[in-house]
């Protein structure tokens, strides 16, 4: 039990049963019923072909054996088995061209199948799934799987070859049959015992490569982290553990896929010993000739082929449908954001927006909001501020439909969200997060991100409306300047005025903006605070900040503690209240105010 135990005693979630998983791919592939219809031909024909080849051998021996050997017989023969090897050869050439146009296309549909369904989940699905995990299944999940497609044609082939084997040894010698039947028993309680243990590895297996692809994807987002700490020997040696235990993974189901090979050889080589031994005596006593035994022994290595490959089918098998589990997790999800089954497509939203006895947690009973209640009228301009976890974002994370509430509503304009199809409630919206995420890309092609069909004209006034067009000009491909990956080759600066671009090119009537200028320049802050008047009018503006400057002329102070509205109002009013907001301003913005002096005593600004 050492080289297993590990594997054994952990723990392994089963969703699906090996019968389930069998219908559900079986229903899969009904869409290619063309393909799968000559594949099955293909194996027909070359069983037949394969089963006639040893019967042809047996009746050369047999007609060389006698003193007047008849050769035109012998040559007929001989032309056929040659004419049959050839066709036996263009059959598997055919079979594996068929597969081969087949699962490629197969694969093409379920990765765009997993593809989708993950565009479909909201942001809970990506909390509890790593997004290393989720790349392991669109690609190698897939790859693993469609290789137990070929894996069953195979299969298949061989046990039909198999079946009509056994039936031509019983036709040939009863006896002799009934003795290889006797290591029967032997090979599949062998074979089958395996089952239960390469389950268990093969998920393990499938884990590791996960985890592989998450250290991997982890550790290139966190480059600049890890180098500024100089933590790149920590990240190595970090990996190399998970290295390790990929590889350990990877031994454990070879040595399940392989260890019990050479004993079912043995098997079938005493049992081919024993048909030899017998069927010499039958020979010598004159019950049978030589040609029919010859023929027998043929047989016999044909019919213990598919059965040998059992040994390597079941691993490989497992393997598949371990990986198919994990695809039929992505498929099978359902995102928690519902839509009611009538939602209305909706034109241009006014903006006034009503949270109704709001309830919502991310897990169990862990809530951030029970029974919130906030009122924004048109137009407004709200500025959201709170110590960390006091949940402002989660505030904003439900309006833009990111996670599902348990409890209230959400109006807009009297109408609930739920109400409204996503795609045209976002298009109201124009969110910009603190992070900034930019697409490879031109600058032109992220500016258009939410709205492809702009006109060069809407374009440029957006562009002008943010002070971009200073970064625009000095590009030397302008507009169709290249950036890599996450906006690579741009500031933070840069990147946070091409997403204000970005959202409100669409035109939103509820403009969003997350801590939008807390990790830009004091120069960049200036040009998008001169830019941001000129967005937020005519629109319900919601603003989470750190920086006083786009909180002290809000229409509106909403003050969040514990999940909770403790105070609103203005910048003043709130002030002179000495409460929470007061508190807030003496210790994170009271020191950006031009008047602050570090030596003085905190005071309320005029």
């Amino acid at each position: 039990m050492g080289l297993y135990a590990g594997m054994l005693n952990e723990e392994q979630k089963r969703e699906y049963s090996d019968r389930e998983l069998f219908a559900r791919y079986i229903k899969s592939i009904l869409p290619f019923k063309k393909s799968i219809l000559l594949i099955s031909l293909f194996i027909f024909f070359n069983a037949i072909a394969e089963t006639i080849n040893p019967l042809l051998i047996g009746i050369a021996i047999d007609e060389l054996s006698n003193i007047n050997s008849n050769f035109l017989i012998i040559f007929g023969v001989g032309g056929l088995y040659l004419v049959l090897s050839i066709l036996i050869w263009i059959l598997f050439f055919l079979r594996r061209k068929e597969i081969g146009k087949f699962v490629p296309f197969y694969l093409e549909k379920l990765r765009m199948k997993i593809f989708d369904k993950l565009q479909e989940q909201d942001m809970s699905f990506f909390d509890k799934h790593l997004s290393g995990k989720l790349n392991t299944r669109v690609s190698n999940d897939a790859l693993d799987f469609g290789e137990t497609t070929l894996l069953l044609a195979d299969t298949l082939g061989n046990l039909l070859i198999s079946v009509l084997t056994f039936g031509m040894l019983l036709w040939l010698n009863l006896t002799l049959a009934l003795l290889t039947l006797i290591a029967i028993p032997f090979i599949f309680l062998l074979v089958f015992s395996l089952r239960r243990l390469v389950k268990i590895v093969s998920r393990a297996y499938r884990k590791a490569i996960g985890s592989v692809n998450d250290a991997m994807v982890e550790s290139i987002e966190g480059i600049h982290v890890s180098k500024s700490y100089g933590q790149e020997a920590t990240v190595s040696r970090q990996f190399q553990e998970t290295n390790k235990q990929y590889f350990r993974a990877g031994f454990k189901i070879t040595a399940a896929t392989h260890m019990w090979s050479p004993v079912l050889e043995t098997i079938a080589a005493i049992t081919l010993i024993v048909i030899i031994y017998f069927g010499g005596q039958f020979v010598f006593q004159g019950i049978t000739n030589p040609g029919t035994i010859f023929m027998f022994i043929l047989y016999i290595q044909k019919f213990f082929r598919p059965i040998m490959v059992l040994s390597t089918f079941f691993p490989h098998l497992s393997a598949g449908m371990a990986a198919y589990e994990r695809i039929l997790d992505v498929l099978d999800s359902k995102p928690n954001v519902k839509q009611n089954p009538n939602a209305n497509d909706i034109g241009s939203l006014e903006g006034e927006i009503i949270f109704k006895d709001i309830d919502f947690c991310y897990r169990g009973d862990e809530w951030v909001f029970k029974g919130l209640n906030l009122h924004i009228k048109k137009g407004e301009k709200i500025a959201i501020v709170g110590h960390t976890g006091a949940g402002k974002t989660s505030l904003i994370s439900l309006l833009t439909r990111f996670y599902e509430f348990q409890g209230g509503s959400i109006e807009i304009d009297g109408i609930d969200i739920r109400d409204m199809t996503l795609n045209t409630y976002r298009r109201n919206l124009g969110n910009v997060q603190q992070d900034v995420f930019l697409f490879s890309g031109s600058i032109e092609d992220n500016i258009r991100y939410g709205r492809q069909e702009a006109s060069e004209e809407d374009l440029w006034n957006v562009i002008k409306t943010v002070n971009l067009e200073e970064l625009i000009e000095y590009l030397p491909e302008g507009l169709q300047t290249q950036i890599g990956e996450r906006g690579k080759g741009l500031s933070a600066g840069q990147k946070q005025l091409v997403s204000f671009a970005r959202a409100i090119l669409t035109d939103p009537k509820i403009l969003i903006l997350d801590e939008a200028t807390s990790s830009v320049d004091a120069y960049t802050e200036a040009i998008i605070q001169e830019a941001l008047e000129v967005l937020m009018e005519n629109r319900t503006s919601i603003i989470i900040a750190h920086r006083l400057s786009t909180i002290v002329n809000a229409d509106r102070i909403i003050v969040m503690d514990n999940g909770k509205i403790v105070e609103e109002g203005t910048h003043r009013s709130l002030l002179s209240q000495k409460g929470k907001y007061a508190n807030l301003y003496k210790q994170y913005f009271e020191h950006q105010s031009l008047d602050w002096q570090p030596t003085q005593v905190s005071q309320d600004i005029d």
